[in-house]
């Protein structure tokens, strides 16, 4: 078993007189101040899937370990990270050396206790169960869409957390063959939401990336008037234009009344939108050129 890095200060007073330490590094100290026993802490067991608990030499241990986790999560998580499953032949092992992946933080489930925060990782995903994902968990379109070009998934854990789903654009004068929309992005509201922190930027980032990859020229998306569009701004997309809303149901096609009828703003992807030109023309952007063909 390791012995803790941070919850003991030796400066205190040596093995009789080590302290509590307010630092955010685990120092090694002789004797635990409360049990005299050799100080240590370390992870017992792991469940479904990010709940876990912790061996500790005493209870007094165990309070002073979980205040460390809850305080500096991210201090936590290289703890755990590093040498969180204690020592084995001689050598400190933590969570990516046992599962090949790390937690990001440690944080609260909103019910008291504190949950692992795995890194994310992006999984590719059918229609079929992007389509799934977003009946069971869109918040206010809960119809998946019909069309389909590609999609991916974000993985926390074993957990699938939130989905994209890009096809053809929905405004018929923007289906030229070259452009992609976003038509659904949907994390999980069941779960604690610092769970899906960042998963949405790095989806739209990738359906950006993804989308020029397969040739296309335009990728754009769309957000309620209200929404401030945090995550599209943090994956550098930027609106190019608003729309006047209300709804695509018209005598020469009929069509459902599907989600807020409200005005949106369109968002592009990077290198990849519109700019008006000093003669007032829209001009497209890209960032490279087009690859020939556009892959589904």
């Amino acid at each position: 078993m390791t012995r803790p890095t941070r919850f003991f200060d030796e400066e205190a007073g040596g093995e009789t007189g080590a302290a509590v330490t307010t630092g955010r590094t685990l120092t090694s100290a002789a004797r635990c101040p409360n049990c005299g026993e050799e100080p240590f802490a370390q992870l017992f067991e792991i469940w479904s899937p990010r709940e876990f608990m912790l061996d500790t030499c005493c209870e007094y241990m165990l309070e002073v370990a979980n205040e460390f986790l809850a305080e500096d999560p991210k201090a936590a998580a290289k703890w755990l990270n590093e040498e969180g499953l204690g020592e084995i032949c001689g050598q400190r092992v933590g969570l990516a050396d046992a599962f090949g992946r790390g937690a990001r933080r440690v944080i609260e489930d909103g019910c008291g206790s504190l949950v692992i925060d795995w890194h994310l990782d992006l999984t590719p995903i059918s229609q079929a169960a992007a389509k799934e994902f977003i009946r069971t968990h869109h918040r206010h379109a809960n119809k998946p869409p019909a069309g389909w070009r590609f999609g991916a998934g974000v993985m926390n854990g074993s957990d699938l957390v939130a989905v994209v789903m890009v096809g053809r654009p929905v405004a018929r004068m923007l289906d030229d063959g070259a452009t992609v929309e976003v038509n659904r992005l949907c994390t999980r509201p069941d779960i604690p939401q610092g769970l899906v922190w960042n998963a949405c930027s790095q989806l739209y980032a990738w359906s950006a990336k993804e989308a020029r990859r397969r040739g296309y020229r335009r990728c754009v998306t769309y957000t309620l008037e209200e929404e401030r569009g945090t995550s599209l701004k943090a994956a550098g997309w930027a609106v190019e234009a608003t729309s006047g809303g209300g709804s695509w149901n018209r005598p020469s096609r009929r069509r459902g009344n599907e989600g807020p009828q409200g005005r949106k703003l369109r968002w592009a992807a990077p290198g990849m939108g519109t700019r008006t030109s000093p003669d007032g023309r829209q001009r497209l952007l890209w960032a490279e050129s087009p690859s020939p063909g556009n892959g589904t």
